[in-house]
């Protein structure tokens, strides 16, 4: 059955084993509060890299023994990442965590070429799984935050890592998205090109699992009323799970928009890394640290992952 509430995720986390979470420059207090709950909530252990005098100083803020972690000293933000991603590639770790550091800095250490955790050839993107109040499932969305300008190999590679994300909270056959402004498929137009090719693609078989259209706008995604009223038959049924959007611009304003304007709470991660990665945003709740955590530790349980993930 398909998860509906991310609050969901943590319940099933709690029936795996416990993952070991390497944190880097994990010293403010989200952070530390959202690792705390989830030592509560038994389903993870955490090693913290980054200044040991400020983090044991937010520990006592928040009246959080700080024997709880394994705090390794590192105090420079970018060797803190770099540290992280060394245990992490010795197996000392399951899962990445982003802390204080900046996205760009920790980037940086994953795609190093030597001593990064990038997988060989594979599409780094950002995906968002969001609880919106008003709409009656969980949305799984791409790419908020990586690729500025998809060509259409990425955008394939979206398309499946956004439907392998939706499999792995139990939908069985998401229904996807390829959002353009317009479902009107205009050559030229380069967003409603790559939806049609995408889309032809998975009437073909060459993407599985899925029921794919595009290219749609984002109300005929999302609103059954809208494809009535526009008189537009589409396999996704104005019912998606899954929403591949064209640029970095247009996903990343949405995913702020959910935030600000909806109060949606979110999880965030990337794929295309060796181990799941959580990458929260520096302003991010508690509990959606805490939810992002979560669903990583998931992703990091070798029972459900897939031959292409490990």
């Amino acid at each position: 059955m398909a998860i509906k509430k991310l609050e969901h995720l943590i319940e099933l986390v709690k029936t795996k084993s416990k993952k070991r979470v390497v944190v880097a420059y994990g010293q403010d207090d989200t952070t530390i509060l959202a690792t705390k709950r989830a030592i509560e909530l038994n389903f993870a252990e955490f090693t913290l890299i980054g200044d040991k005098k400020v983090i044991k100083k937010v520990c006592a803020d928040h009246d959080i023994d700080p024997a709880i972690y394994t705090i390794i000293h590192e105090p420079d933000e970018m060797n803190s990442g770099k540290k992280a991603i060394e245990l992490v590639r010795n197996g000392k770790g399951d899962v990445l965590m982003k802390g204080l550091i900046s996205t760009d800095k920790l980037l940086k250490c994953i795609i190093n070429k030597e001593n990064g955790i990038m997988i060989p050839n594979a599409t780094l993107s950002h995906i968002s799984i969001a609880e919106i109040p008003n709409y009656h499932k969980l949305l799984i969305f791409t790419d908020a935050a990586f690729i500025p300008r998809p060509n259409i190999e990425q955008k394939i590679a979206m398309t499946n890592y956004v439907i392998d994300t939706a499999r792995k909270i139990g939908v069985k056959r998401p229904k996807v998205a390829i959002i353009s402004f317009s479902e009107k498929t205009d050559p030229k137009i380069p967003t409603a090109v790559d939806g049609a090719f995408i889309s032809k693609m998975a009437d073909r078989d060459q993407i599985k699992n899925a029921d794919i259209d595009g290219p749609l706008s984002i109300d005929l995604a999302i609103d059954p009323e809208s494809l009535k009223y526009k008189g537009v038959k589409s396999c996704v049924q104005g019912n998606a799970d899954c929403l591949v959007f064209p640029f970095l611009e247009v996903a990343n304003v949405f995913y702020k928009s959910l935030t600000y304007f909806a109060q949606a709470d979110m999880v965030t991660y990337i794929v295309g890394t060796k181990v799941p990665t959580t990458l929260s945003s520096r302003s991010d709740t508690v509990k959606n640290k805490l939810y992002s955590l979560a669903f990583a530790c998931l992703m990091a349980d070798k029972k459900g992952r897939t031959k292409e993930d490990q």
